[in-house]
């Protein structure tokens, strides 16, 4: 190779390696689902300003001349036409749009789709809410950035309706279940997201630490500044530990250190990983205070966290530390992989079976080797789909046995109380019951 291209080449690879390196498609979609639920959270429920709703009905009640959209929303409303402000109804109908299609992003139902849709939906609101002299709460803008490089990526290969409903339809066609662990799924897809999201973070507290540096020099940490802000917001916002504090001048001092340390220092967490179990916790602390005492809405920050969490590690390390407590004796499910309605049942069941607190075994393989378990099973439990042997020795059968596993499953553990309710459990148990007589 020539020996100048040679040195071209090399800070190319980095680069892309840099970017583009296998990681966890569990992490992407574990932030997919973290970010969206809490915006959809946002949409839903009254903020310091009440709800969407009450602001976008406000807003239409302005008069035209206040009206000064964004080039953003220009940009959005340019396919329609609209010079003037859309009318409110349209709005309402967007925002439901946006929460369908949010919805259906967080479960990950034609998840890249609809989280294109749920992004531009919740830009549009936002932008028109501030497109009538409204303050600008610059919070809102890292969240909106996050949803369209969510929506741009992989997200949804896992964590999902969609990978659920390929590995069940494989499943059946194959007449088996595959062991798979989805923590482990990698692709060179899956880091660039996170990274773009986590240089964000980087670039906006040290952007936030030179502004104040710059405009107020070591000043804005006298303590004075911050005690000032905190008067202001705390009688604005009726916030009672803002005025507190704004009387305590040593705090406050102490506080304006933190915070300008805090920011100016944030990026050493993509240099040095393992700081994110120093800064995060910070982090949280540091907004969920400004928001207790000023009213801050930087909570919207905290759900974006999760970009820097190794959440494939953090399962599998707990998966180890069970093996290695001696906790391996697991309940033991035998189902017929002959019934189509079995092998769904047992993908879903071993797609959350995350922490490995479950052992699957299909009947026909344990018929031929007559394992402990299956010796004790009379013959007419073979023509049952479903079979748990619990670690005790104890058995369920059916649907007592779907309901028992999801003990063992803490991603569905919301599940078994309500599969437990009466009139839920009486309609399951039917169902299995004429799943048991097509066999």
């Amino acid at each position: 190779m020539i020996p100048m291209f040679n040195k071209l080449t090399v800070p190319w690879e980095w680069w892309t390696t840099y970017w583009f390196k296998l990681t966890p498609l569990f992490n992407l979609a574990m932030s997919r689902m973290i970010i969206v639920g809490s915006q959809l959270f946002y949409l839903l429920v009254p903020g310091r300003d009440g709800t969407i709703v009450s602001q976008l009905v406000n807003n239409s009640q302005l008069p035209d001349f206040l009206y000064n959209p964004l080039p953003i929303l220009k940009i959005i409303l340019l396919p329609f036409g609209l010079n003037h402000p859309p009318p409110v109804v349209l709005l309402l109908v967007i925002l439901a749009l946006t929460i369908i299609t949010g919805t259906f992003g967080l479960i990950g139902l034609s998840t890249n789709l609809n989280l294109i849709i749920f992004a531009i939906g919740n830009i549009l609101i936002q932008a028109y809410i501030y497109s009538f002299g409204a303050l600008y709460s610059h919070s809102q803008a890292l969240v909106m950035i996050s949803l369209v490089i969510l929506a741009l990526s992989p997200a949804g290969q896992v964590l999902s309706l969609d990978d659920l409903r390929r590995r069940i339809r494989q499943n059946c066609q194959r007449k088996s279940v595959d062991t798979f662990d989805i923590q482990q799924e990698k692709s060179h897809l899956a880091r660039w997201p996170l990274l773009l999201i986590q240089w964000m973070f980087a670039i906006i507290y040290l952007d936030s630490a030179m502004s104040k540096l710059l405009k107020g020099g070591l000043d804005w940490m006298n303590g004075y500044t911050l005690q000032y802000y905190l008067w202001q917001d705390g009688l604005v916002w009726d916030r009672p530990l803002g005025i507190w504090l704004a009387r305590q001048h040593t705090l406050a001092m102490l506080s304006s250190w933190v915070a300008i340390l805090f920011e100016a220092t944030f990026f050493f967490v993509l240099v040095f990983p393992r700081l994110i179990w120093f800064y995060i916790p910070l982090g949280i602390c540091f907004h969920t205070g400004i928001y207790i005492a000023q009213n801050a809405p930087f909570l919207k920050y905290i759900p974006c966290y999760s970009v820097f969490i190794p959440w494939a590690e953090l399962v599998g390390n707990m998966s180890e530390r069970r093996r290695l407590d001696g906790l391996t004796h697991n309940p033991e499910i035998i189902y017929n992989k002959s019934d189509n309605h079995c092998l769904t049942i047992i993908t879903v069941l071993s797609y959350f079976n995350w922490f490995n607190r479950l052992t699957f075994r299909d009947l026909q393989t344990q018929q031929s080797t007559q394992s402990d378990n299956m010796a004790e099973i009379v013959p007419d439990d073979y023509k049952k789909p479903l079979y748990l042997v619990l670690p005790s020795g104890s058995k369920r059968k059916g649907f007592l046995a779907f309901r028992e596993s999801l003990r063992y499953l803490p991603p569905l553990w919301l599940l078994y109380p309500v599969l437990s309710l009466p009139f839920i459990s009486k309609i399951s148990a039917n169902l299995y019951k004429s799943m048991e007589s097509r066999q």
